[in-house]
């Protein structure tokens, strides 16, 4: 009989082959980029896409101040457990992480908190777009009936893409400051199948 370790060595993640090639799209400059699903091997990749990312897209983004992004962090937002969201990326001809966009479940609900960041030296092009297709279609598949985002509310570059795609707007009583887009999934949204 032998008995059981206390506290069990955590499993690495694993490289599970070689990352899809995804959907090729052109950009409104004319380059061509691939938007797939996030891998494991994509962790040094998410590392330097963080670093090209202003202090300010940052902290839209996370709500605070970050100088790097962890070798531990990126791998958790690397590996994410189809049971609990679903991540993808938009690459270029290297492999270079553009955009990325990704959400969670809310547990027990037919909803999901997203999240979407470009490259800042590409906005304007339609990663954005492509990745919120890649979600929206996603989160469709699932049976979900909403998407919904915390924005702050002087991030008017997110609350205007958003809008411009079909998300509605909340104020949130509770957290001044912040504003809750709401994509509805039952209806149709403009540039969406």
């Amino acid at each position: 009989m032998t008995t059981p370790t206390p506290n069990p060595p955590r499993p690495t993640p694993r490289h599970r082959g070689t990352p899809a090639r995804g959907r090729a799209f052109r950009a409104a400059d004319g380059h061509t980029f691939r938007v797939r699903a996030i891998h494991p091997s994509d962790v040094p990749a998410l590392q330097r896409a963080f670093a090209r990312l202003t202090p300010e897209q940052i902290r839209h983004r996370t709500f605070h101040h970050m100088n790097e992004l962890t070798t531990d962090a990126a791998t958790r937002l690397a590996n994410v457990a189809p049971a609990h969201g679903a991540a993808y990326v938009v690459v270029d001809d290297e492999g270079e992480i553009r955009g990325e966009a990704r959400f969670y479940l809310d547990a027990g609900k037919p909803s999901a908190e997203f999240a979407v960041i470009v490259d800042p030296t590409l906005l304007g092009l339609g990663i954005g777009r492509a990745l919120m297709r890649r979600l929206v279609g996603d989160a469709r598949r699932r049976g979900l009936s909403e998407l919904w985002g915390s924005v702050l509310a002087e991030n008017a570059l997110m609350l205007d893409f958003s809008q411009r795609l079909g998300a509605a707007r909340e104020s949130m009583a509770d957290e001044p400051g912040v504003v809750r887009v709401r994509f509805d999934l039952s209806r149709r949204l403009p540039g969406y199948r």
